[in-house]
């Protein structure tokens, strides 16, 4: 994966798959969350990809990447853009025998929001590809991490 993560704590680079895997290995209770968001400004649209070590009552711990391309403008195409975004990340993470607790998607169960378009096609996938989803309001590494990330 090409995209360089960093601590939210002090911005630090880490190489990904070890950082996780050591972590993991020190905190053998920790579950580990993949969510994606993205904004739009001007010109641009801003992605952040999170990926929250999440240790019970404890707090989580979180590892980010961004990545910034020319303005999508179809809201379904940005939204899809995210999932498979998470998707991705998950699957890498996974490769390396990293256990994913839940691919989280900033999508929204209530029909009158614009991202419940997407929602069932999202969930479906995400789960053909092996992961369990989560959409809002549980979906706290894309609902709340990731968001914080691309504004």
């Amino acid at each position: 994966m090409e995209l360089q993560f960093k601590r939210l704590s002090d911005n630090r680079k880490v190489d990904l798959i070890s950082y996780v895997s050591e972590y993991l290995k020190q905190n053998p209770e920790t579950e580990v969350y993949v969510g994606c968001d993205s904004q739009v400004h001007g010109r641009w649209t801003d992605f952040g990809m999170v990926i929250v070590l999440h240790k019970n009552k404890a707090g989580g711990h979180v590892l980010y990447a961004t990545s910034r391309v020319e303005r999508i403008r179809d809201k379904f195409i940005r939204l899809w853009t995210e999932v498979e975004h998470s998707i991705n990340l998950a699957a890498h993470l996974s490769a390396s025998s990293i256990p994913i607790k839940f691919v989280d998607v900033d999508l929204n169960p209530d029909p009158r929001w614009g991202s419940n378009t997407v929602l069932r096609s999202a969930m479906g996938y995400i789960e053909a590809m092996g992961f369990t989803p989560r959409c809002k309001p549980d979906a706290v590494s894309a609902s709340y991490v990731a968001d914080k990330i691309c504004k």
